[in-house]
């Protein structure tokens, strides 16, 4: 009997089209993202698409959408019998039921594990296609799949396919099963949320059905290495979730899954006549009845009545909502936006974005399922010959199931809005903003789902059946999402498609809504054109086949749906000519390739010239008038050029920005004699050769302008209000840009371009007095005069002269005393301002009215970050520090001369209510005026490293003023970030890892792994001794750009101050990728008579890896601390709590160390306090 079942099941299956096509699609998926560059699914970077990384990842990522796959083989099989009615009659039969239950569930197990490794099969075919980048792919290894396929997908399978054979023997229903496979997807998402912590992402892992995060927490510091090379192994963590859901399986069916009996099929309710039953037989019916016009508004609004009823009070939807609340309960649990854990404050904007980012892959769903059962109800029900044969327009259909379809979406978004209300107010945020609410969610939001709906409902209507419309709506949807990689990418070409819209508390929608508007009306004109041939190919009747409904679309459409449709399409017709006029014509169009060839042409045609001389400014004395509301800046700069190299210039490469119509420079003796403007480029030939040494006065003159709007690449630094944008994006820029070039390797390859270095070599002394900021830049003598309208302040470097208003505009004449790095900005926004004065520096802040919350914790930052960085590095080079908002369009802050712009998102709106936790707002605060001494006083040579200069070493100054304020206890939580940060950017390297000292602006490098290593050094130097290296590194190069410094000198000063042992171990920090492998291994307390023996063994390791990951074990022996704790060490509250703290000194291998304290201890750990860099600091402490 067993084998019997299994086998009809398996030929049952095999039979069905629904087999084919899953195939097909889980096949495809796979084989494009590893055949092509279009679609990308696991991997990325460096790692070899049929590296054992890309294969894991591919197939789990599959794994976890193959859920709705598992209900449609298991559950089916599951209702089959009580769907077709045919359960008692197979009941009847002498049938074991263990067997017969058994061998159905593994005969639809077996096919959906056949469908599945199509998705194994297609990575494999891909990766041995001819015309894949052979760099790509390495050699094929069978283990990496056969591992990932039995170890994981089929124990995750079996136990999933026990939990929903056993659901769906209960509940009889499909509707119900997808209902639940959409609850666990998204419970699975909620989870994810709540487990991205660094402190629960161990219980992530265990709890994964799919053991997608489980692979994730294997994997999450694998280098590029372990990824191309690592074999999963069933150990550990994997073993121990592979076997918690199968265990969770077997019990559930066990105990639901009838394995042994079959009275769930035996009906034992007691049948009670129908209220129908009861109505007597209607006599004297009228059939000879026309259906006119007459009454068709009461019979829609009948109909609509009882979709709406259908739909929005169905057991479904309630539990859909319930879900819906649900995603959004994780705001409850972990920080929405924010950095280091500490969470933002509730904005409105960021509510509604939570709302959408957690309903995306639900809506979708939601719209999928919804239509098929909206539009085949009364058919699948078998009501509808008796409903299609009333007198009533097949309109009347079409629109009251498409307005429920909507209203479904809407009631989503309406839930969604209700608890993030709740929310706001629950934090104590009342400022609820219920119009922002009503215009994102409701128009920018729904706006587009409605007229996907229209084009979902359209593909059922021409579908002869209900899942295959799903499975259509399903691969259009599917590849909605990955149009842009594969070439489509104007919004033209996806239906509901629009340019971004971008909200800014500061700048509200802007301009960006003008686009949108026209994009709405676009798809809304194609989305009633749908609506009219939908209604007229309306299927009514059994046997009313799609050619022959077509053959009836004029005489079913009338005079006014023809007429509907030819006004519907005239309007699409011409909105889409109006954008494409706009978005092409009016403005350029790049896609993605274009872009990548013009740089690559850019680098061909010029990369000669890189290292030409160019001209230096030396002084600048800039007009610009800023237009906010007309979107256009007029500027102009009176400059002073000077040839500072010993040959002569005869002609110079000149690039301009985006959004530039005019522009103009005007030095005497030279003018423009090439423009090219496919590369934004021209050529400024000089009559004479400007001579080494010699210098002209000239003008430089652009307008920054705007005409219609475009479909991408919007101008955000130009804005309503908060417009911020420097001089590299205002004003031409002299020299070849190599910022302009390709950095991808396979990108080049593909086209022909050279290995190209990302940064000189850290020797080259060529490049010692070119700063790192680019090619010609210096410092210089600087003044401005800005004007902008009325209500706003304009903002520059320098200090102000006078303000004045003319003719309706407002004036700002600044003017800096001293030379400063040519590196400058503009801004103008309506802002409240709050002044402070500290020892004789004048501190302004510029913030939006809303956003008052953590203006005084700025203030605060800057008066202990002036006060410990002009006693330890020298004094600051200016009398005043300003802080300005921007829009959050861009989220980081940046550090001018006496002037900090700072993103809105990032610091006006952290919520610093929790003393526990880490005053972000505080520390980036801090780091951005310590770019006053890191970056303007001492600047950095175009070598590699360079960001260790400006950023690793305001890292570390800015750590130093946040332990000084909050102590050593932030500092470790802070750092336990950093290094998890560095470990995990690592293992996305995109070329190679370079040792500290020679980092290529790489961030994961001279941020994060810049914070531990500055601490390691400050562990082992202390305070005093490093920064007084750091103050020699100031003396010695304070605006000194002949030559600049490298991290060679940096290296040099620490040495200076250290020890021989204490200048190996800054050695092994700056001059390879040195890891530590620390691990507590055990603990034992034995009480004594007042005190308590602990004996710790402690395992340590010593590793240097190489670029790509591959490490070398090196002898250790250092001196590491040890500690002894009363609570856990993330939680501590004082030195109190701290029995035992002292260095041990570590070898390789297995150490011994025993102590006494005088308390009972609670916690114990080697490194606790992130001293070194520790590939995986989490077991480092344990729990006595």
């Amino acid at each position: 009997m067993f084998l019997k079942t299994l086998g009809f099941e398996w030929r049952y299956y095999l039979r069905q089209p629904s087999f084919i096509v899953t195939s097909l699609v889980f096949f495809l998926l796979p084989f494009l993202a590893t055949a092509t560059d279009g679609v990308r699914i696991g991997g990325g970077g460096n790692v070899l698409y049929n590296g054992t990384y890309a294969i894991a990842q591919t197939i789990l990522i599959m794994g976890v959408f193959a859920l709705f796959l598992l209900v449609n083989f298991i559950a089916s099989t599951a209702t089959r019998n009580h769907t077709s009615q045919m359960s008692e009659l197979i009941y009847t039969r002498p049938v074991n039921p263990l067997q017969y239950q058994l061998g159905r569930f593994l005969g639809a197990l077996l096919i959906t594990l056949t469908v599945f490794a199509t998705v194994p099969l297609g990575i494999l075919v891909g990766s041995l296609m001819p015309w894949v980048d052979p760099e790509r792919v390495g050699p094929t290894n069978f283990s990496f799949y056969l591992t990932v396929f039995f170890y994981i997908t089929v124990p995750g399978f079996l136990a999933m396919g026990m939990i929903f054979y056993a659901l769906t023997q209960q509940v009889r229903s499909m509707m119900a099963a997808y209902l639940t496979a959409l609850g666990v997807f998204i419970v699975y998402v909620v989870g994810g949320t709540l487990t991205s912590e660094p402190e629960y992402r161990e219980i992530g892992a265990l709890l994964d059905p799919f053991a997608l995060r489980t692979f994730g927490e294997i994997s999450r510091y694998w280098t590029v290495f372990d990824k191309n090379q690592t074999v999963i192994a069933l150990e550990g963590v994997l073993l121990q979730n592979r076997l918690i859901w199968l265990a969770i399986g077997g019990i559930v069916l066990v105990l639901f899954g009838n394995l042994f009996s079959f009275k769930w099929q035996q009906g034992n309710k007691k049948v009670r006549p129908t209220k129908a039953s009861r109505v007597p037989a209607p006599s004297g019916n009228r059939i000879d009845y026309q259906a006119s016009a007459a009454h068709q508004w009461q019979k829609f609004i009948t109909t609509l009545g009882f979709e709406m009823s259908q739909v929005l009070f169905s057991p479904a939807m309630i539990v859909l909502m319930l879900f819906s609340i649900f995603q959004l309960s994780s705001l409850y649990a972990v920080p929405y936006g924010g950095l280091y854990g500490t969470d933002n404050w509730p904005l409105t904007q960021t509510m509604t974005g939570a709302i959408v980012d957690n309903f995306g892959l639900t809506m979708m769903i939601v719209l999928i399922y919804y239509s098929g059962e909206i539009v085949w109800r009364e058919r699948t029900s078998g009501m509808g010959d008796i409903i299609e044969s009333t007198p009533v327009f097949n309109a009347v259909f079409w629109v009251s199931k498409l307005l429920s379809m909507w209203a479904v979406l809407a009631v989503l978004y309406a839930v969604g809005m209700v608890f993030t209300i709740f929310f706001q107010l629950s934090q104590g945020y009342s400022n609820l903003e219920l119009g922002l609410y009503i215009s994102q969610l409701f128009y920018v939001e729904l706006l587009p789902w409605m007229w996907i709906t229209v084009l979902v409902f359209f593909i059922q209507v021409l579908s002869p059946n209900k899942y295959l419309g799903m499975l259509i709506a399903s691969a259009y949807l599917i590849s909605s999402l990955v149009l842009n990689q594969i070439g489509i990418e104007h919004n033209m070409w996806a239906i509901g498609g629009a340019p971004n819209v971008l909200y800014s508390d500061l700048n509200g929608y802007g301009w960006f809504l003008t686009g949108f508007n026209w994009y709405m009306l676009y798809w809304g004109a194609l989305s009633l054109a749908l609506s009219v041939v939908g209604y007229g190919l309306w299927q009514r009747g059994p046997e009313s086949k799609l050619k022959d409904r077509v053959k009836l679309l004029g005489y079913q459409l009338g005079k006014s749906g023809k007429s509907l449709l030819a006004v519907s399409l005239v309007v699409f017709i011409a909105s889409g000519g109006f954008i494409h006029y706009n978005t092409k014509i009016l403005n350029e169009f790049v896609g993605r390739d274009e872009g990548l060839d013009r740089r690559a042409e850019y680098e061909q045609k010029f990369v000669e010239f890189e290292n030409a001389n160019i001209p230096v400014i030396t002084k600048v004395n800039a007009l610009v008038d800023i237009y906010p509301h007309q979107r256009r800046i007029e500027a102009s700069a009176e400059v002073v050029v000077k040839n500072k190299q010993d040959t002569p210039i005869s002609r110079v490469l000149v690039s301009y920005p985006q959004h530039t119509p005019e522009w103009n420079i005007d030095i005497p003796g030279a003018e423009i004699v090439e423009m090219m403007p496919e590369y934004r480029s021209a050529w400024l030939e000089f009559k004479k050769p400007l001579a080494p040494g010699a210098e002209i006065a000239g003008n430089i003159s652009v307008v920054r302008d705007h005409a219609g709007f475009k479909d991408r690449d919007f101008d955000v630094a130009l804005a309503e209000n908060g417009t911020f944008i420097d001089n590299y994006s205002l004003f031409p820029v002299m020299g070849f840009r190599s910022d302009l070039l390709i950095n991808d390797r396979h990108e080049r390859r593909k086209r022909d371009l050279p290995e190209r270095p990302r940064a000189n070599k850290l020797e080259d002394s060529s490049k010692y007095s070119q700063s790192f900021f680019g090619k010609g830049v210096d410092f210089i003598d600087f003044e401005t005069t800005v004007s902008t309208s009325p209500e706003q302040i304009a903002i520059a470097p320098g200090y102000l002269q006078k303000e004045w208003t003319k003719n309706g505009r407002r004036y700002f004449h600044y003017k800096m005393d001293s030379p400063m790095v040519a590196f400058y900005s503009f801004l103008s926004a309506k802002h409240e301002v709050k002044r402070d004065k500290h020892n004789g520096v004048n501190i302004e802040v510029y913030y939006d009215a809303k956003h008052s919350w953590n203006v005084d914790v700025m203030i605060q930052g800057v008066k202990d970050s002036l006060d410990y960085f002009e006693a330890e590095f020298g004094p600051y080079q200016h009398k005043q520090m300003r802080i300005i908002e921007f829009p959050g369009y861009r989220s980081f802050a940046q550090s001018f001369a006496n002037t900090v712009p700072y993103s809105e998102n990032i610091g006006f709106i952290a919520d610093l209510r929790d003393p526990e936790a880490i005053d972000y707002v505080y520390y980036v605060t801090a780091h951005e005026v310590a770019h006053q001494w890191w970056g303007h006083q001492v600047g950095a040579a175009d070598v590699q490293g360079s960001a260790i200069l400006s950023e690793s070493l305001s890292q570390y100054s800015a750590i130093m003023v946040l332990k000084k304020r909050y102590g050593d206890n932030q500092i470790r939580r802070f750092l336990k970030y950093e290094l998890d940060s560095y470990l995990r950017g690592r293992s996305g390297e995109i070329l190679e890892e370079m040792a500290f000292m020679r980092s290529e602006n790489q961030q994961y490098i001279h941020y994060r792994k810049g914070s531990v290593v500055m601490m390691s050094i400050l562990d082992r130097l202390g305070e005093e001794r490093l920064n007084t290296a750091l103050k020699q590194l100031v003396d010695n190069f304070r605006f000194n750009s002949n030559p600049y410094p490298t991290t060679l000198n940096l290296q040099a000063e620490l040495n200076a101050v250290a020890t021989p042992d204490e200048q190996a171990f800054i050695a092994d920090l700056f001059e390879q990728i040195t890891l530590y492998d620390l691990k507590l291994d055990s603990v034992t307390v034995e009480p004594l008579d007042d005190t308590y023996e602990v004996t710790l063994s402690v395992s340590g390791a010593k590793f240097a890896a190489d670029g790509q990951g591959m490490e070398t074990e090196q002898p250790l022996d250092e001196a590491v601390d040890i500690a002894i704790f009363t609570v856990e060490p993330s939680e501590l509250q004082d030195d109190s709590q701290i029995l035992y703290k002292a260095k041990h000194k570590i070898v390789s291998g297995e150490n011994i160390i025993t102590l006494i304290v005088s308390e009972k201890p609670y916690y114990a750990g080697v490194d606790p306090f992130v001293k070194l860099i520790d590939r995986d600091s989490g077991d480092n402490v344990k729990k006595l």
